[in-house]
């Protein structure tokens, strides 16, 4: 059986094709990780948005120039 913390999730799309899917257990509340969509860099504006999550040491699901989010659900194959 799926957690439905880790059923449920966002992928992220950046214009170069990139994906990184983040589950809401990720993020979750007690989880001290963050999705952060930001729009600005330094005060100034970005092109296009870049989601970060906090708390990635590679910085792996940190997508730049983000132009499509989908939440999405999970289901178990097997």
């Amino acid at each position: 059986m799926t957690t439905p913390q880790l059923s449920v999730g966002v992928l992220a799309v950046g214009a170069d094709g990139y994906q990184a899917l983040v589950s809401y257990g990720a993020i979750a509340p007690g989880s001290g990780n963050r999705a952060i969509l930001a729009v600005e860099q330094d005060g100034a504006p970005l092109a296009r948005p870049r989601l970060v999550v906090t708390g990635e040491v590679t910085g792996g699901r940190d997508v730049n120039d983000v132009v499509e989010l989908d939440v999405v659900r999970v289901e178990p194959t097997g």
